[in-house]
């Protein structure tokens, strides 16, 4: 699992940066060419048995395949333009992939001829956002980065004593806590997360309360960056064929935590009490 998320992050971070790397050299050192090609014919072929082996396939989820798929087509798609070579039949992609690679190679182009210093990172987020991958990474100003600690031994100690990062960036977590829970209070009571959270204890009724722990505990390890309601197509693990919205997923993750882990629910800081309220008694009236 490590693998898969560093491997794929890699790819989104890399992908587009390099195709600007790539025409770069491709238009200013004509005399590299031939070596060029050679190495991206090397690259892509390894790209190639990466996303086709059965093994590789068999022990990758089918989202991870295809977006993996998707990012190096686009390096095949390049390696066509500039050099003429076709290899992508050779990924045995759907048409639906086929199309993306191709949107994606056109905003690649749009950027290509007057791109502004930085502005590849734009094609990052974008594609990060399209390929649904934005929640797994963030981008943040250089000097935001460089100002973090970056001691390993306090790094893997802060590890050891906030594994869920409950006390990393306070300051920065405590601004977005206030603007969440302002909302949530001109809001009222919210009956979306209250029917999301009668759904979630209908899906948790007669699960062991350890089986409940794991699910909490997975949701707040992907919540680690926070979660937020307007976004879509959460998924967790452990509740498969499963996508979810903002609030249902913060539905899921209050109801897991008040199940089965209670006596840390307030440090959640999810302002839900009234919405569990009255998801419980909805719940106990219709069961």
């Amino acid at each position: 699992m490590t693998g898969l998320y560093e491997g794929i992050n890699r790819q989104i971070f890399n992908t587009p940066i390099d195709l600007f790397i790539e025409d770069f050299l491709y238009e200013n050192y004509q005399e590299l060419r031939p070596y060029q090609f050679i190495s991206l014919y090397g690259l892509l072929m390894e790209a190639k048995d990466a996303v086709t082996h059965k093994k590789a396939i068999s022990l990758s989820s089918k989202e991870i395949l295809s977006v993996s798929k998707i990012l190096n087509l686009v390096s095949a798609l390049y390696f066509k333009d500039v050099f003429g070579y076709d290899l992508i039949s050779k990924f045995e992609a759907s048409q639906r992939e086929i199309t993306e690679v191709v949107r994606l190679f056109n905003e690649f182009k749009e950027y290509r001829k007057d791109r502004e210093p930085g502005e590849e990172y734009e094609l990052v987020q974008h594609w990060g956002n399209d390929l649904k991958l934005d929640k797994y990474f963030e981008l943040i100003d250089e000097n935001d980065y460089r100002n973090k600690r970056t001691n390993i031994d306090s790094l893997l100690t802060s590890i050891e004593e906030d594994p869920f990062g409950l006390e990393v960036d306070k300051e920065f977590k405590k601004e977005q806590t206030d603007t969440f829970l302002k909302s949530q209070k001109e809001i009222g009571i919210n009956m979306a997360v209250v029917m999301f959270m009668v759904d979630a204890l209908q899906f948790f009724d007669s699960m062991s309360t350890e089986k409940i722990k794991k699910i909490a505990l997975e949701i707040a390890m992907y919540g680690t960056q926070g979660y937020h309601p307007e976004k879509k197509d959460y998924k967790i693990s452990l509740i498969p064929n499963k996508d979810f919205s903002g609030y249902h997923i913060l539905a899921y993750y209050y109801v897991s935590w008040a199940l089965a882990i209670p006596e840390m629910l307030s440090q959640l800081q999810l302002p839900y009490n009234d919405e569990y309220k009255l998801a419980t008694s909805m719940y106990k009236e219709n069961n």
